[in-house]
């Protein structure tokens, strides 16, 4: 739960810090970003992927949102595997 939903919060806080304050991220109401966060916080990647790709998609209205969006839901879901994977691996490697 903490690299799901912090990962969708760093992106989406990236991402408008980056495009500035009228900027493209500035199309997202703050409490669209917020549920975007607490979605992914209690749904996980199924939520926070696809909350992702309409991010991009609807801040950049071109195919290259598309890719970002794409791409970004791509490395949330293996980041989350990822870290499922070490744990597991943790816990058999100590025997817990």
């Amino acid at each position: 739960m903490t690299v799901n939903t912090g990962c969708v919060a760093a992106v989406l806080h990236a991402d408008g810090r980056r495009s500035g304050p009228g900027g493209r991220a500035g199309e997202w109401l703050p409490a669209t970003r917020y549920g975007a966060v607490l979605g992914a916080f209690l749904f996980g990647w199924l939520y926070g992927g696809p909350a992702l790709l309409i991010h991009f998609v609807k801040s950049r209205r071109s195919l290259a949102g598309v890719g970002l969006g794409l791409l970004f839901a791509v490395l949330l879901v293996v980041a989350d595997v990822g870290v499922q994977l070490g744990a597991e691996a943790a816990i058999e490697w100590l025997g817990l």
